[in-house]
C-alpha cells in the first residue's frame, strides 16, 4: 500500500495524517445551504467547460489507465507465486517481476499524467470563471452595488472559487479514482476467490452504517465550527481594525476578555469534530483489521483444505488492503461536492444577476462635440421605487454652466448627479445631453462626455501616472504634464519624491486626502469630458486643502457644463446657479445674490453654514 501523504491541517497548519485530513475538509468546504437541482447545476458547469472536453476526456482515460495498472498487481503477485514460488520455476518469477515492473511503471505515468491533466483542466477552467464572474461584476450597476457587501463579492471569487479548485484538483479525481477501485477491486475479489469475496461482502453493511452515522455527526459538528470560525475571525478583524479606539479607552483586557470567549467556542466546536473522527476512523481501521483477520482464518482454512491456492490467498489480502480506503473517500468527496455545488450557486446568482441599467441594442454614440446641455423632464426616481427620491423633476443646465445643487441631508441632492452620469434609471422622465436620451447612448460615448468626481478621491495601488491617466492609458508624460500645469497642480507634482512614479499605495494611502482627490481632478481633466458632476467633492478637506482643491476645481470646470453637489458656502457661491433640493423637488433657484436676499429655504441653509464654518475656523 502507498504511504500515506503528510498535509498540513488547514486549521493548525501541523501535519496530519491522509485520514484525519479528508476529515477536516468538511470545516473548510462543507456548506449548510439546502443545494436547488444541483443536477441542473452540473449540466450549467459541464457546458461552461464545453471548450475543455477533450482535455477532460484525455485527463479521464489517464485516470482509467492507472486504476487498471494499479489493479492488475496482486494478480501478477498470485501468478508469480503459485506458478513461480511455490513450483520453483524461477523463470516465471522473473516474468511475473518483470511483468509487475511494467504495470507499476504504467501506473506511475499515467499517474502522473493524470494529475497533471486533471490540475491543468481544473486551473483552465476555473481562470476562465474568474474573469468571466470579474467582467460580469464590473458591468453590473450601481443599484446592485448598493444593495451586496464588498466582502461578500470578493469571497465569491476567493473561497468559493476555491472551494471549486478544491473539488477540481481533488474531489473529481477522487470520484474517479475510487469510484473505478471500489468497482475493479469487488470484481477482482470475485476472480480471485468467490466465497471469501462474499465473506468480506458480510461486512460493508457495518462500514456503510459507521459512515452514515459519522457523516450525520460530522456535518453538525463541522457545522458548529464553520458558525465559530466566522465569529472568531469578526473578533479578530474588529479588535484589529479598532485597536486604536480599544487602546484609547484603555480596553486591551477586555478586549481579550471578549475574544477568549469567542476563541473557547471556536476550540469547543473543534474537540466535537475531532470526536467524531477519534470514532469514526478507528472503526474503520477496526473493520479492515477484522477482515484481514477474518480472511486469514477462513483463508487460511481453504489453502490448507485445497480449496484456494496460496497466491490467491495473498491476491485476496492486497485486494482487501484497497477496499475500504476508496470508500471512505467516496464518503468525505460528498462533502467537497456539497461545497463546490454550493459555490456554482452563487456564482451563478452573480451571473444571473442582469443590470438594471443597460446599453440598449441600438445604442448611438455622439455624432459629433458634445455642447454640455443636460434637460431633465418629468423625472422621478427612487431606490426603492415605492419610495420616490426625485419627484416630478423638471431641470434645464445650459452649455458650459455651472450648477449647484444644495439641500438638506437626504433631499436627493448625490441622486440628481447619479441620475445625471446614468448610474442609474429614472422610473419616470427623461434626462437627456444635447437632445440624446442617456438610455439611447452607447456607454462609451456617454462616459467619455460625462465624467465624475466622487467624495472621496479613490485611487489604485500604482503610481501617479497610472492614476491620472486611467481613462486614457495612451497619454504621454508631456500630455499629464500639461494636464497638470493646467490643472495648477504642477508645482505639487513635481514636489513628490519621485514626481509622476510616485506609488500612491492602496487606495492612494500614501497621499493625503486632499492630495487624492487633487490626483482625482486631474484623472477628470485628463479624460477631457463635456459634463463634469462632482459629488461634495470638497467636504471632508479642512479649509486650507479645500482652498487648493478649490482652485484647481476652478480650473477643471472652466467652459465645461458642471452639476456640483454642495455643502460648503465657497461652493455655491462660484456657481452660476443654485438649485435648492427639498423633499425631492425643487424648492427654490437661482444665483446666489438672488437667492440671499430672500427669506427662503437657502438663505436659512446659509445661516447654518456660516455657523458650521465659524465652528471650525475656531
Amino acid at each position: 500500500m502507498a504511504e500515506r501523504r503528510q498535509k498540513p491541517n488547514p486549521i493548525t497548519g501541523e501535519p496530519v495524517d491522509e485520514r484525519d485530513r479528508t476529515g477536516l475538509m468538511y470545516a473548510r468546504f462543507g456548506s449548510d445551504e439546502k443545494i436547488e437541482r444541483p443536477i441542473q447545476l452540473l449540466r450549467r458547469a459541464a457546458r461552461m467547460g464545453s471548450h475543455l472536453k477533450w482535455a477532460a476526456a484525455g485527463a479521464a482515460v489517464a485516470v482509467v489507465v492507472a486504476t487498471v495498472a494499479r489493479l492488475a498487481g496482486p494478480l501478477i503477485v498470485r501468478w508469480g507465486i503459485d506458478s513461480g514460488v511455490l513450483t520453483g520455476d524461477r523463470a516465471v518469477i522473473t516474468r511475473a517481476a518483470l511483468t509487475y515492473l511494467v504495470f507499476l511503471a504504467a501506473q506511475y505515468t499515467a499517474n502522473s499524467t493524470a494529475l497533471r491533466a486533471v490540475n491543468t483542466v481544473g486551473e483552465r477552467y476555473l481562470r476562465r470563471l474568474r474573469v468571466r464572474v470579474y467582467e460580469h461584476l464590473v458591468g453590473l450597476d450601481l443599484d446592485f452595488f448598493g444593495k451586496s457587501k464588498a466582502g461578500v463579492l470578493v469571497s465569491r471569487l476567493t473561497s468559493d472559487i476555491e472551494a471549486l479548485t478544491t473539488f477540481s484538483n481533488e474531489g473529481a479525481i477522487n470520484v474517479i479514482t475510487s469510484t473505478l477501485t471500489v468497482i475493479g477491486v469487488g470484481v477482482g475479489l470475485f476472480i480471485v476467490d468467490s466465497t471469501m469475496a462474499l465473506v468480506v461482502l458480510a461486512v460493508m453493511p457495518l462500514l456503510i452504517g459507521a459512515s452514515v452515522v459519522f457523516r450525520i455527526f460530522a456535518d453538525r459538528a463541522y457545522r458548529r465550527v464553520r458558525e465559530q470560525i466566522g465569529l472568531v475571525l469578526g473578533s479578530l478583524q474588529e479588535g484589529i481594525s479598532g485597536v486604536r479606539v480599544v487602546q484609547a479607552y484603555n480596553q486591551e483586557r477586555s478586549q481579550l476578555h471578549r475574544f477568549h470567549r469567542v476563541n473557547d467556542r471556536y476550540y469547543r466546536a473543534n474537540l466535537a469534530a475531532a470526536k467524531a473522527i477519534s470514532i469514526y476512523f478507528p472503526t474503520v481501521d477496526f473493520l479492515r483489521t477484522a477482515s484481514v483477520g477474518l480472511v486469514l482464518f477462513i483463508g487460511g482454512g481453504r489453502v490448507l483444505d485445497g480449496a484456494m491456492t496460496f497466491g490467491s490467498l495473498v491476491a485476496f489480502i492486497l485486494y482487501l488492503a484497497w477496499f475500504f480506503e476508496p470508500i471512505i473517500q467516496l464518503s468525505n468527496v460528498y462533502n467537497l461536492l456539497q461545497g463546490a455545488l454550493a459555490a456554482m450557486s452563487k456564482i451563478f446568482g452573480i451571473l444571473d444577476t442582469r443590470p438594471r441599467v443597460s446599453e440598449a441594442p441600438d445604442a448611438v454614440a455622439f455624432h459629433s462635440d458634445v455642447a454640455g446641455r443636460i434637460t431633465f423632464e418629468g423625472v422621478t426616481f427612487g431606490y426603492d421605487p415605492a419610495v420616490p427620491i426625485v419627484v416630478d423633476l423638471d431641470l434645464e443646465i445650459a452649455p458650459g454652466e455651472r450648477l449647484a445643487v444644495v439641500g438638506e441631508t437626504g433631499a436627493g441632492k448625490s441622486t440628481i448627479a447619479k441620475l445625471g452620469a446614468r448610474f442609474y434609471d429614472p422610473q419616470a422622465g427623461s434626462i437627456t445631453i444635447d437632445g440624446i436620451d442617456l438610455r439611447s447612448l452607447r456607454f462609451d460615448s456617454l462616459r467619455s462626455a460625462v465624467a465624475m468626481v466622487p467624495q472621496e478621491g479613490f485611487l489604485f495601488t500604482g503610481s501617479v501616472r497610472d492614476n491620472i491617466a486611467y481613462a486614457r492609458p495612451e497619454m504621454t508624460d508631456d500630455e499629464i504634464w500639461d494636464v497638470a500645469r493646467a490643472l495648477g497642480i504642477e508645482t505639487w507634482l513635481r514636489s513628490l519624491p519621485e514626481r509622476l512614479d510616485t506609488e500612491v499605495r492602496e487606495r492612494g494611502m500614501r497621499l493625503s486626502s486632499g492630495e487624492r482627490q487633487l490626483v482625482s481632478l486631474a484623472r477628470a481633466m485628463a479624460a477631457d469630458p463635456a459634463v463634469i458632476v462632482l459629488d461634495e467633492a470638497t467636504s471632508n478637506l479642512d479649509p486650507e486643502t479645500e482652498a487648493t482643491v478649490e482652485e484647481a476645481l476652478g480650473r477643471l470646470l472652466a467652459g465645461r457644463t458642471a452639476i456640483v453637489i454642495a455643502h460648503r458656502l465657497q461652493t455655491a457661491q462660484r456657481a452660476d446657479r443654485i438649485l435648492v433640493i427639498g423633499d425631492g423637488r425643487i424648492a427654490e433657484q437661482g444665483s446666489f445674490e438672488e437667492l440671499i436676499t430672500r427669506d427662503g429655504p437657502f438663505a436659512r441653509l446659509q445661516s447654518v453654514w456660516v455657523t458650521a464654518e465659524s465652528s471650525e475656523r475656531t
